[in-house]
């Protein structure tokens, strides 16, 4: 069985109609999906080459087409849940009042349903993303895209406002992000034992309590 990328001319061709990109594009989206239920069921450390081939019914001469290693598949699932989250979240604080407190909930409304709409997707950001050796450089660069969204929402007129101190912001971005891994990794595997409503709620109080911390020095003296 062949392991190395694809040479042939006939893999360039299109066939019945589509193009060799698209069909590349296809197979990769597949081997990432397949990728994507495995380390969402059990982990990154289940994860293996022939096993993504296995559970997407390709064979190995396609992973490597789209894949150096097994490591830039793990990363490629990251990649792509932390993409949806964060455009689920830029979504919500788009369309959410932005004077209001009701920013806030509507923007950990929207994550919630995210994140429960497929209990995976909460695996792969809060759990593997900070645990798995693979991932821990991707996962550092992805929390910074996170924190950077959070602190957009911090300068708004509802919690910080557009003058709040740079460091306060971007300290609290990081707590929150910090405090809500945390949360949400508790609550989506049963340990913090309330419903969806409470739970958001809470969420929500618990970012607003933190874009209060202050450690700006006092100007009066």
């Amino acid at each position: 069985m062949a392991t190395g990328p694809l040479s042939s001319s006939n893999a360039r061709r299109p066939w019945r109609g589509v193009e060799a990109g698209e069909r590349q594009a296809r197979r990769r989206e597949q081997l990432v999906g397949a990728a994507f239920a495995i380390m969402g069921a059990e982990g990154a450390a289940a994860v293996t080459m022939r096993g993504v081939c296995r559970a997407a019914k390709l064979t190995e001469r396609y992973f490597y087409e789209s894949f150096g290693r097994r490591e830039d598949v793990l990363v490629a699932v990251l990649e792509t849940v932390a993409g949806q989250a964060g455009a689920v979240l830029e979504q919500a604080l788009d369309e959410a009042p932005p004077d209001t407190p009701e920013l806030v909930r509507h923007a950990v409304k929207a994550f919630t349903e995210f994140v429960t709409a497929d209990p995976r997707r909460g695996r792969v950001l809060f759990v593997e993303s900070l645990a798995a050796p693979e991932l821990a450089n991707r996962g550092a660069e992805l929390v910074e895209r996170f924190t950077a969204t959070i602190a957009r929402a911090l300068r708004g007129p509802a919690l910080g406002g557009p003058d709040a101190d740079a460091d306060d912001v971007e300290l609290n971005a990081q707590a929150v992000f910090g405090a809500l891994a945390y949360l949400y990794q508790s609550w989506l595997a049963g340990r913090a034992k309330v419903g969806r409503e409470r739970f958001a709620e809470h969420v929500a109080q618990v970012i607003e309590q933190v874009a209060k911390a202050t450690s700006q020095p006092s100007r009066s003296g």
